[in-house]
Order: C-alpha cells, then sequence, then structure tokens
C-alpha cells in the first residue's frame, strides 16, 4: 500500500470489504478477530488488540488480540493492565475519538513506568493508536492498534483513516450489545427485541413492516419526527423521508448489490428533540438468522440521541477537574490501597503518586486518604449532560 506523509492510499474496495466485516461483527462478535486483521493490515501496524472491560466488576468481559503472542495477552490481563498509563486519559474521552500514544500520555512519562519497561519494550512496541468504541455506566470498550519500533509512529493519515471507520465500529458494537447477541438466537427473540430501550423495526422487500418492538410501538404513538403510514415507517421531515425510503430500498435488493455498513438517518422533529434511525440490512451471512422468523430483509433501530452517562471515575474527574494521570492513582488507591501499593500496581514511583494524591487532596478540598474515598464513592456526576 503506498503512503505519503500526509496520506494513506486506501483502495475504496478494500475500505468497503472491511466495512462490511465490522457490521457482520454486529451478529457475530467472534467475526472480530478476523476484521481487526484486516484493519491491522489496513492502517499499516503489527498487532491490535479489543477490549470490554466491566468496570464495576474489574473484569474482561470481551478480549481479542491479534499480533501479539498470548504469553503477554495473559500477562497484561493478570498484571500490566492495570498498569497501563494511558487507561486514566482515555476514560476521559469521548466514545469514536481517535488518538495516539502521544495524545495521551508524556512519552517521558510513559518511558519512565514500569508497564513500558517490563511490557511494552520486550514487545518492541513503538506506538498505539486507538478510541473508545463503547462506554455505558459500568462498561468500557477499546480498540487499539499497535506499530513496532521498526514502523515508527502513527500520524496524520492513520488518525483520519480510523476517523473513517469510528462510526462503523461504535454502530456494530452499539447493535451488539443492545440486542445480548448471547440470547439473540434462542426463542425469546421478541422478549429480547422488546427488553430494548430503542425502537426496532423490521421491515419486509416491499418496506412493510413486518415487527415493532415495544419502544418502537411507543415511538410511533408520541413521536413527532416519525409516524406508520400504510404499515410502513414514515419520516415528517421530506428529506428525512427520501433518505429513509431509499436506505429501505436499497436494503431490499440482490445480496450482492446490497450496502453492507450500516446507514445512519436523521429524523428533525420541528423544535422537538428528533430522533436517528440506523438501518442494518438483514440479508446476507448471520444477519438472516434474526430476520428470518420475521419475513425481514431490513433492521431500523431508532432511538433518542444517547448522552452515554460517564463512568463513575470519569464523572468524579470532570467534577474536580482532575488530569487522566490523577485519575489512575485515585481508581488504584479506590479498594483502599496504600500508596505504597497503589505506586507499585501502576509501576510508577511512590513519590509520584504522593504527588499526585497531593494534587487530588487539593482539588477535592480533603486531606486524608479515607475522607477522599468516602467523596468519591458517594459522589454523583454533577448536573445531567447536555443535549446535543
Amino acid at each position: 500500500m503506498a503512503k505519503s506523509a500526509n496520506r494513506l492510499d486506501v483502495p475504496l474496495e478494500t475500505f468497503s470489504k472491511v466495512v462490511a466485516s465490522i457490521y457482520d461483527c454486529a451478529l457475530d462478535p467472534n467475526r472480530w478477530q478476523e476484521t481487526l486483521g484486516m484493519v491491522v493490515v489496513l492502517s499499516e501496524s503489527a498487532g491490535s488488540n479489543f477490549n470490554v472491560v466491566d468496570y464495576l466488576n474489574r473484569r474482561n468481559e470481551v478480549t481479542f488480540y491479534v499480533g501479539i503472542d498470548e504469553h503477554y495477552v495473559q500477562l497484561h490481563e493478570e498484571k500490566y493492565g492495570a498498569m497501563n498509563p494511558h487507561f486514566g486519559p482515555l476514560q476521559l474521552l469521548p466514545v469514536g475519538t481517535v488518538v495516539t500514544s502521544a495524545m495521551l500520555v508524556d512519552e517521558h512519562e510513559l518511558h519512565e513506568s514500569k508497564f513500558y519497561k517490563e511490557f511494552m519494550r520486550p514487545l518492541r512496541i513503538r506506538d498505539s493508536i486507538g478510541f473508545n468504541v463503547l462506554k455505558t455506566k459500568h462498561r468500557l470498550g477499546v480498540l487499539a492498534f499497535l506499530r513496532s519500533e521498526s514502523q515508527g509512529p502513527y500520524g496524520e493519515a492513520e488518525i483520519r483513516l480510523l476517523t473513517l471507520l469510528v462510526p462503523h465500529v461504535c454502530r456494530s458494537m452499539a447493535i451488539s450489545d443492545a440486542l445480548n447477541l448471547k440470547t439473540i438466537r434462542s426463542d425469546a427473540l421478541e422478549t429480547t427485541l422488546d427488553a430494548l430501550a430503542s425502537g426496532v423495526y423490521l421491515t419486509d422487500r416491499q418496506g412493510h413492516i413486518t415487527y415493532m418492538n415495544r419502544a418502537a410501538e411507543r415511538q410511533a404513538k408520541t413521536s413527532t419526527a416519525l409516524r406508520i403510514v400504510n404499515d410502513r415507517l414514515t419520516a415528517v421531515d421530506h428529506a428525512a423521508q427520501v433518505a429513509l425510503a431509499k436506505a429501505i430500498a436499497e436494503a431490499t435488493v440482490d445480496e450482492t448489490e446490497v450496502p453492507t455498513g450500516g446507514i445512519s438517518i436523521a429524523l428533525p422533529a420541528g423544535e422537538d428533540v428528533g430522533l436517528v434511525a440506523t438501518l442494518l440490512p438483514l440479508n446476507r451471512g448471520e444477519r438472516q438468522d434474526l430476520g428470518g422468523s420475521f419475513a425481514a430483509t431490513a433492521a431500523i433501530f431508532v432511538q433518542d440521541p444517547v448522552i452515554v452517562p460517564p463512568l463513575p471515575g470519569e464523572a468524579f474527574a470532570k467534577l474536580y477537574g482532575l488530569t487522566g494521570s490523577e485519575l489512575r492513582v485515585l481508581l488504584a488507591m479506590s479498594p483502599v490501597l496504600s500508596v505504597k501499593e497503589a505506586a507499585e500496581m501502576l509501576g510508577i514511583g511512590e513519590t509520584t503518586t504522593k504527588t499526585h494524591l497531593q494534587h487530588i487532596f487539593a482539588k477535592t478540598n480533603t486531606s486524608k486518604q479515607t475522607e477522599l474515598m468516602n467523596l468519591f464513592m458517594s459522589s454523583a456526576p454533577p448536573v445531567n449532560a447536555p443535549m446535543t
């Protein structure tokens, strides 16, 4: 693949295949392994890791690695993941913001950390690039790519490339997460869909609605952004209706021509808050299992613009203006670890840990670790996130 300093040349056909594979992961998460490999090649990386962490219970829910020895995968999960200096700053970023290692952590601080000396350096990792793919109240999903020392750092071209992939990855992950794929192929499919907060409309080849979940029924009765006309989902806004009708029509054509990427369409509602519709074709591969029992060729997910609730640490950090490094120290100490124990866990010096702790005390108007921990455990976000 030819690459200049400011441009990463990617054939459209290759890019489209990667996007198609990303959406197939929505209904078959095991395909992430293959898909990550495709993006590794596309971004000229040496490896990749994709983790979804249960923040509340401190355990990994989803883990995929490409180009990394299993020995180091285990080491990261058991020991070095807690030391990763990128984790704190990454928590403060919105879903989909692409960043490199240098954008998160000072290079000198990184190279002095135990995480770098004992984990990154033996693997000859030169740089990393990635973004949050999922953030809920208790969970954080991160997708990252790695370059070796022989490859050099990531640049603007790679940031632009991943930025193009971000909406597809995040949308696929959101659909997969919402549908709870562990049960989606069971007899409880209808019950599963009814439990979703998003409206789900399944349509046939003529665009007629073959199924609506309970949230969709409520939307159809109360929303000023859409309505049901002749058993078809219709947008009130003319331009949105044209786009929606076109997307549904394209989802019913021959499998070789169907657009494999999910399509997002804004549904304005005048002065009221509008909705966002995401259309996913169901007439290929694993997706046929979802719509088969309903004779559906497309699934349309309709929801209010989602403001993701912040993780507990993120909310606290924003409330008191903590830096990413200070947040890491706070989270390390939250299980009531001593300064020395927290420093060892994070792989940084005890003096550095004490300095961060003093800054946290000053910002939170506390003076003791017990006082700080009580404040941290009882705090809530100061205000609701603004609607955008």
